[in-house]
């Protein structure tokens, strides 16, 4: 009981008549002076748990209420709640077109880097690239778009980049409704577009392995679904298919 009163702050007076209806319902026992779940109450915990995670993190702000979560598939919504220690993270209005230092210096000596983007963002190719070159696992997946406006600007570096044999490039058909998505073994950052469409630089970010676990599994729904650059040859291919405006199928999968 002295631990249930101060996990909880509360009274012993507030406590019990919650404990009775928990017994009468044989969700828990009274065993040795101590309380424990029964079977059945460890069964109902685990749904409550879900639930209750789902609250901590609206609790917090309105982000996910406010933004569009159809990019996000509809097994990775029912565990939403897995991201409850996530912070929100708010762009200073008189720096968005600045590089994001705070994200360069957070993940700039991970193991291993995943990156679904949507926007371009050419302050990060230098990360992107020393990590290479340290051997860390780097895997991104980068819109048509956003490609394209890379090859046009630093070519040589996204060939370089394209056969290094410890990362990985791909790209992805424009119509995501993803904006972005960093995970590594220190964390993770979700960005999303609002309900609108617009974005406005803001995004979540958590260190918590539930968190990454669960944003690792968003990159590799969108990594199965998007066409490999594995080559010069393949890179060469894109520009063509970007000239001729004729994709092939798999860099024209939507998602369902």
């Amino acid at each position: 009981m002295e631990e249930i009163k101060t996990l909880l702050d509360v009274s012993p007076t507030a406590i019990l008549p919650q404990i009775k209806r928990l017994t009468d319902s044989d969700l828990v026992i009274q065993k040795n002076g101590s309380y424990e779940l029964t079977d059945m109450g460890k069964i109902v915990f685990k749904k409550v748990q879900s639930l209750v995670n789902v609250l901590i993190l609206l609790e917090r702000d309105n982000y996910l209420i406010e933004h569009d979560l159809s990019g996000i598939p509809q097994y990775l919504l029912d565990r939403i709640g897995d991201l409850k220690g996530c912070k929100l993270i708010e762009a200073d209005p008189s720096q968005i077109f600045e590089p994001r230092t705070e994200l360069l210096n957070f993940f700039s000596s991970s193991r291993f880097l995943m990156v679904f983007s949507s926007f371009y963002r050419p302050e990060f190719l230098p990360l992107y690239t020393k990590l290479g070159r340290l051997e860390s696992e780097v895997t991104l997946i980068f819109t048509e778009s956003v490609l394209e406006k890379f090859l046009y600007n630093y070519e040589k570096k996204i060939r370089k980049l394209s056969t290094m044999k410890n990362t990985e490039l791909f790209v992805y058909n424009d119509e995501v409704k993803l904006a972005e998505l960093m995970v590594s073994d220190h964390g993770m950052m979700i960005s999303l577009f609002d309900s609108n469409g617009r974005f406005y630089h803001n995004y979540m970010s958590c260190s918590e392995p539930e968190a990454v676990n669960w944003a690792k599994e968003l990159f590799e729904f969108y990594k199965s679904r998007a066409w490999k650059i594995d080559s010069e040859k393949s890179i060469d291919n894109f520009v063509c298919t970007v000239e001729s405006e004729a994709f092939p199928e798999s860099m024209l999968l939507s998602l369902h």
